[in-house]
């Protein structure tokens, strides 16, 4: 490049001493109003320009390679700043994770001093707060990253998170919608706000929301799943409505709930609540054989038993349980329920002779030695009172046959539609044969 240069500056001063040679002549050159300049040789004026020229040049490229070291230094600069911050952030996250909240909230500080826009230190602070329980400081955090960034999705749900953390329902749910105002079909978010307004027992929006959730592209098995709830929501909504007395649409949306599943058992049983609820006997009856007819249900069975007992009707009930026997004679727990029926209309000969004629060791159920024990006491036959009492394995007598959830094998002594410990309808069914306490003792052996 040196090279380069001499040879162009002699090529310059060449050129420069044939001009001068050919070009003898002088000018007069005014600089300003009344100063100039006399018999200047035009030589001398070109080599003025010329070094003008090169001069200026000179000057301009060093501006210009000052200009761009100063932006490389800066960009440098910035980039070292950033790097540290990157660092500074990193380790943050490392403590974060290993649940070193105070270490990693004084390095996310130290980001937020460099940068106090930055979302991810910014929401990091927000989440160490928020598991630190401290829910206001936690929202601050949330809301100036909201403020980076408007519609950022994680920002919406974590302040969606915050206000489900205070109860603050109504803000919790204006986040969901803000989130599903971006992606209407995001079914984890549509899944958190049914699972608000089942907490505030809100029946109506959640339906709505569960149709949302149904419109979206699921897997099949996951469809079957959610077309399950919806019905077990109809219940609840059901329910809602007897409880507060609006009957009329308990019966509508109970009915449609037993057109989609026939075997909704829980739902028989409700709709005929709604009936006595109105005074409607006759209806709440015709519900209930309709569903034992459908189900063969010992739920619905057990509950016409008392809904004909409550009528003056027990006549009407043993001709069911007798049918029910004569139907299917290898099942012997119509004639269990039978037997107890007996007893209960305080027939005792009726009652010893039905359980007489079972096959006790087909069906040796320990409420079956309660039973008789209870019958033996009312004869005042005592020894063999206590012999069943105590193959029974109890001192006790109840006569109660529990509720257990199908499920779960949770175990209940008050039916209900929806178990309390799965959270799965229509699951109750008569522990007749104590095979959820089995169950229960298998799993937890």
């Amino acid at each position: 490049m040196a090279k380069f240069t001499v040879f162009l500056l002699v090529i310059f001063l060449a050129v420069l001493s044939l001009l001068s040679f050919f070009n003898k002549e002088t000018v007069n050159i005014t600089i300003w109003n009344g100063v100039t300049f006399e018999s200047v040789p035009l030589i001398a004026v070109i080599f003025i320009s010329a070094a003008t020229g090169i001069i200026s040049m000179f000057v301009i490229t060093i501006l210009r390679d000052a200009g761009r070291h100063i932006e490389n230094w800066q960009v440098q600069r910035k980039r070292k700043k950033e790097a540290k911050v990157m660092d500074s952030f990193s380790k943050g996250l490392e403590a974060f994770f290993a649940f070193r909240y105070e270490e990693a909230a004084e390095l996310f500080e130290g980001v937020l001093e460099h940068d106090h826009t930055s979302l991810n230190a910014l929401l990091r602070m927000g989440d160490i707060s928020f598991y630190s329980k401290d829910y206001v400081k936690a929202e601050e955090y949330y809301l100036r990253a909201l403020e980076v960034k408007p519609k950022n999705i994680e920002v919406l749900l974590s302040l969606e998170r915050t206000s489900e953390a205070q109860h603050k329902w109504p803000e919790a749910i204006e986040y969901l919608d803000n989130v599903l105002d971006i992606d209407s079909d995001n079914v984890t978010v549509l899944c958190k706000k049914r699972d608000i307004y089942e907490k505030n027992r809100e029946w109506e929006e959640l339906l709505d929301v569960q149709h949302k959730i149904l419109k979206c592209k699921l897997p099949a098995e996951r469809e079957k799943e959610e077309n399950r709830k919806l019905l077990g929501y109809k219940y609840e909504l059901g329910r809602y409505y007897v409880e507060s007395g609006t009957t009329d649409k308990a019966v509508k949306i109970l009915k449609s709930v037993i057109k989609s599943d026939k075997d909704f058992i829980a739902a028989y049983i409700l709709l005929a609540d709604a009936y006595l609820k109105e005074g409607d006997s006759k209806e709440a009856q015709d519900v209930l054989m309709e569903g034992y007819e459908e189900t063969s249900s010992l739920v619905l069975l057990v509950r016409l038993e008392d809904h004909f007992i409550d009528e003056g009707e027990p006549g009407t009930i043993i001709d069911i349980y007798q049918k029910a026997i004569q139907k299917d004679q290898k099942d012997l727990r119509p004639q269990f329920f039978l037997a107890k029926l007996y007893y209960r209309l305080e027939m005792i000969d009726y009652a010893i002779d039905t359980i007489d004629s079972l096959d006790v060791t087909a069906f040796d159920y320990p409420d079956l030695h309660k039973l008789l024990g209870n019958i033996y006491e009312r004869r005042a036959e005592y020894k063999k009172a206590a012999d069943e009492f105590k193959k029974a394995l109890s001192v006790d007598k109840p006569l109660l046959v529990p509720y257990c959830c199908s499920e779960c094998n949770h175990i209940s002594n008050d039916w209900s539609g929806r178990c309390p410990e799965c959270r799965n309808w229509n699951t109750f069914i008569l522990d007749v044969n104590e095979i959820c306490k089995i169950r229960k003792r298998q799993s937890s052996s």
